[in-house]
């Protein structure tokens, strides 16, 4: 029965908003020229209204209702973008305004999310009343857990993009105000793509990547070099952006988009997301770039440097909890402070001799001495890196195809390791590892009209990614993100696929996404539909499945056995392991699993229905 109400909702919803979209006029967008110069002041405008909508189609473990056909996702956007001419200047606005609709799959996560700050709060029963833990009423989330997908309460949410171009001499041009700069060539991982952040919290990684970059204020330049068949661009952010506007965003707050088993926990209850003037990672600093773009013969190629903040956050955990702190209430319901796990597990309370106690500045590299400490267990950061780049595209006659590389050197990019056997693997510090980001891509266009029946060439595309951390040895125990066991190997290399198929003039273009971690196993597949009407409805359906290797997070996975008893596995027979006290509201011990395990049982629909004007 409620499996039949979610699809009703659905339909109302596409419904609802299709009927509102449907209201707007095919003569919306339009130009408007004022005074005596044409050239002196114009305005156009264009843009899109879209509402999109997600259907899961697996249970998820973390709540209590069926949650297969459910939504997860039920969001609307209007997108305007205004082009302004004033004299000299080229202004571009990019506004957009965007709502979402509390599903009941989001209202069970902020009711598990209730239950842990009822927890962590002492405002529970007794211990041993598991049963009755977090039913008391709500202590505060509620209405903070879809901050997270409010993304518009401020006008400069709103008004994304604006900046001004301005030619100043025939050879240098200047781009200045809040804006995005693209640098590199790959697609799904980012390697030179770094200037910004990214918001990962609404659909992870399957939009294109404009959707879900955050700009920034930047002087932008670029200056001509004709002699050399090349053009030096250099750009500068004097630290006028908003807190909210650095970094890239995770579902930290306990979305639909934080990897499995953590749906439904607030990591901000214990911890501070984000400490903006760590000494390691100050967001009132300046960042800035340089890079230079010129042909050789027919190949394109650009040398780049830039300082900028590392994309992912790491978690800098609190010292003081091995200084006489206690983690009592919060380890006592959740394994993490008793003395040792006897399954071969040790708490974070109890750390491993000679890594948790040494110096600040040898422990941690110097992030420690600039703890702000305001929560329990730690804060998160993006430390300051340098990078330096190298791409390459050319096309081969010999291929009918164009070949592109993009190399990317960290020094001292940072990686949370260490407490591999505790609750949560990688708390033990922030350690500094020299990085090389490499990818190659090839991308051609296949004539398969008579084969397949489609009206005009398709485009294909194959990337590798490989991050190689560059010494990297066993005893690093570095691991992909804080609170994942799997240590992360020397080399990641991920493969990705991407075909698209153009029927009937373009109005039937189906496509294909395929993904995969050659070093670590699983993968994803994203096939889908896309629907176009006129010039100005688009529908497009797609699904967004998952596998993996059967290593999906879970209990202990293959941590060493200490058990003196064997029968201590209890009833989930996996040797070495125990069942986490609970309900499980701060996951479930592992150290098996790697990236593409994360999303295991995130199989989804995903409807956008789209008018343009």
């Amino acid at each position: 029965m409620k499996n039949n109400t979610s699809i009703k909702k659905v339909g109302g919803f596409l419904l609802g908003f299709g009927g509102l979209m449907a209201a707007a006029s095919p003569t919306f967008a339009a130009d408007f020229d004022y005074g005596l110069d044409d050239s002196f002041f114009k305005i156009s405008y264009n843009g899109y209204v879209r509402t999109t909508v997600g259907v899961l189609l697996q249970d998820s473990k973390e709540t209590a209702a069926d949650d297969k056909w459910r939504m997860s996702q039920a969001r609307a956007t209007v997108n305007v973008d205004w082009d302004i001419k004033t004299g000299p200047l080229n202004w571009r606005v990019v506004t957009r305004v965007e709502e979402e609709y509390k599903t009941d799959y989001l209202e069970d996560l902020s009711e598990r999310m209730d239950k842990q700050y009822a927890v962590l709060n002492g405002v529970t029963p007794g211990f041993d009343d598991l049963d009755n833990r977090g039913t008391y009423g709500r202590y505060g989330t509620e209405g903070s857990f879809m901050d997270q997908y409010e993304t518009t309460d401020e006008i400069m949410d709103i008004v994304r993009e604006i900046y001004f171009d301005w030619q100043i001499t025939d050879r240098l041009f200047a781009r200045i105000g809040r804006q995005q700069l693209v640098w590199g060539e790959s697609d799904f991982f980012q390697a030179m793509d770094v200037v910004h952040g990214y918001d990962f919290r609404q659909r992870l990684f399957y939009e294109n990547n404009e959707e879900w970059r955050k700009p920034l204020f930047l002087f932008n330049f670029v200056y001509e070099v004709h002699e050399w068949d090349g053009m030096l661009n250099f750009y500068i952010r004097p630290g006028l952006d908003r807190a909210v506007d650095m970094g890239s965003n995770y579902n930290l707050e306990g979305g639909r988009w934080i990897p499995t088993p953590y749906r439904g926990v607030d990591f901000t209850q214990v911890t501070d997301a984000y400490n903006e003037d760590h000494n390691k990672g100050d967001w009132d600093d300046w960042t800035y770039g340089i890079r230079w773009n010129g042909r050789w013969g027919s190949a394109g190629y650009s040398f780049s440097y830039m300082k900028t903040f590392n994309p992912q956050p790491v978690i800098n955990p609190n010292l003081n909890l091995n200084a006489g702190g206690t983690l009592e209430a919060f380890g006592a319901y959740y394994g993490v402070g008793d003395a040792e796990d006897p399954l071969g597990f040790r708490s974070i309370g109890n750390p491993v001799p000679g890594q948790f106690n040494m110096p600040v500045d040898q422990a941690l590299q110097g992030y420690g001495d600039g703890y702000r400490g305001d929560k329990l267990l730690g804060e998160w950061l993006y430390p300051e890196i340098d990078v330096f780049g190298f791409t390459i595209n050319y096309f081969s006659m010999a291929m009918d195809s164009t070949l592109s590389a993009e190399v990317a050197f960290i020094p001292n990019k940072p990686y949370n390791y260490g407490q591999l056997k505790s609750d949560l693997p990688g708390w033990g510090g922030i350690k500094e590892k020299d990085t090389l980001n490499v990818m190659l891509r090839i991308d051609k266009e296949f004539k398969w009209q008579e084969i397949l029946g489609t009206h005009r060439p398709s485009l294909s595309s194959i990337q590798l990614f490989d991050t190689w951390i560059i010494n990297r040895k066993k005893s690093d125990e570095i691991v992909e993100f804080a609170s994942f066991g799997e240590e992360k190997s020397e080399h990641t290399v991920y493969l990705t696929l991407f075909t698209l198929l153009n029927y009937t003039r373009d109005t039937i273009n189906p496509s294909l996404v395929v993904g995969t971690d050659l070093t670590n196993g699983g993968g994803f597949v994203i096939p889908a539909v896309e629907f176009v009407w006129g010039n100005d409805w688009r529908l497009k359906v797609e699904a967004d499945l998952w596998w993996n290797d059967g290593d999906r997070k879970k209990v202990c996975g293959k941590a060493e056995n200490n058990a003196s008893d064997p029968s201590a596995v209890g009833d989930l027979g996996v040797s070495g392991c125990s069942k986490a006290v609970g309900d499980d509201l701060l996951g479930v011990r592992e150290n098996n699993a790697s990236f593409m395990d994360w999303f295991a049982r995130d199989n989804q629909l995903v409807f956008k229905l789209t008018r343009q004007f």
